[in-house]
């Protein structure tokens, strides 16, 4: 069974419309919805302009790497916050730029970034650690469905 967490996945970038059959079904697989408590997601609601936000809750691991693997594939940016579970495993945040490897962070329950003092302290000039605070922000673009069905 697992340990249980939720999670708040931001994704942007642009897909071709014949692959959001394929990702709905993955977004299915983990009961993704548009709102903590609201309707499943379904592809014909997308908002125009925006990143797609999808939430689920009671996920094993407060993990879904159908859909992290789906996002790498297809080069399409993310911000996922996961929540912990005590005694199991802390929240994280995983950023993906939509190229090169995946980035992951501590987390608070609240969806920031955490830095453990150690972590802070290495740093012997204020601009280096100003950089890494930067680098642990990501602004996700709006997701944006390109052409037609493929083949």
């Amino acid at each position: 069974m697992g340990d249980r967490a939720p999670v708040h996945i931001t994704i942007g970038g642009a897909l071709p419309r014949g692959h959001l059959a394929t990702f709905a079904a993955h977004a299915a697989d983990y009961d993704l919805r548009t709102d903590w408590d609201s309707e499943p997601f379904d592809p014909a609601a997308l908002a125009v302009g925006k990143p797609l936000e999808l939430y689920g809750t009671e996920l094993n691991g407060g993990q879904i790497p159908q859909i992290d693997a789906f996002c790498c594939e297809h080069g399409l940016p993310f911000r996922r916050w996961s929540g912990g579970c005590l005694g199991a495993f802390l929240p994280e945040i995983v950023l993906f730029e939509g190229s090169g490897a995946m980035r992951d962070y501590t987390a608070s329950e609240d969806e920031y970034v955490l830095f453990p003092p150690s972590w802070i302290k290495s740093f012997t000039r204020l601009r280096d650690l100003k950089r890494a605070l930067a680098r642990a922000e990501l602004t996700i673009p709006p997701l944006v469905l390109l052409g037609g069905n493929l083949p």
